[in-house]
């Protein structure tokens, strides 16, 4: 049985390693279109893609955690995602960036990151998004594609934003973000 009947095509346990490449792959889209304006928008476009593509499924090493073991077939088989899968997690990440690098871009975009790869994950259940505060086992599919898509607008609009900046310190620093 699948273990995401939900999203039946995301996990396959007979294939735990092209499961794995599926999910880094999808996961790394996601984040990256999610974020695409403010990468656009920067003079380290590769760097800053490739940052967001890898971060994208970084989230999901807390599997390996969870289940103790490095065995593809073992977090393939999880009954559930870990409670790191969740938005309160997301919005603490974005917070921790932006407290270590003092730039709201960086905040958001690691909690854009971070967020498209729930969103995703969430649309095949067994995800608590909402801990600790429901117990809402994943969200409506629809939510992935247009959570995407409204994390991308807000994302040129804060990419705007920095560009449009009076102080030219700020710009440079939102150019090169």
């Amino acid at each position: 049985m699948n273990p995401y009947p939900a999203w039946p095509f995301l996990s396959d346990p007979s294939h735990p390693l092209l499961s794995a490449v599926w999910a880094v792959a999808i996961h790394g889209v996601i984040s990256l279109a999610a974020v695409a304006p403010i990468v656009q928008r920067s003079r380290r476009r590769l760097a800053y893609a490739a940052l967001a593509f890898v971060g994208g499924s970084a989230i999901d090493l807390d599997h390996f955690i969870a289940a103790g073991s490095l065995n593809l077939r073992t977090i393939e088989t999880m009954s559930g995602r870990p409670d790191t899968h969740s938005l309160i997690f997301a919005v603490g990440l974005g917070l921790v960036a932006f407290a270590l690098t003092r730039r709201a871009i960086a905040g958001w975009s690691v909690f854009a990151v971070t967020l498209a790869h729930l969103l995703f994950d969430a649309a095949g259940g067994s995800e608590h998004f909402l801990y600790p505060f429901s117990g809402l086992d994943g969200l409506p599919w629809i939510t992935c594609p247009l959570g995407t898509i409204a994390l991308a607008v807000a994302s040129a609009a804060i990419a705007a934003a920095a560009m449009q900046s009076p102080q030219p310190a700020v710009r440079r620093r939102a150019a090169a973000a």
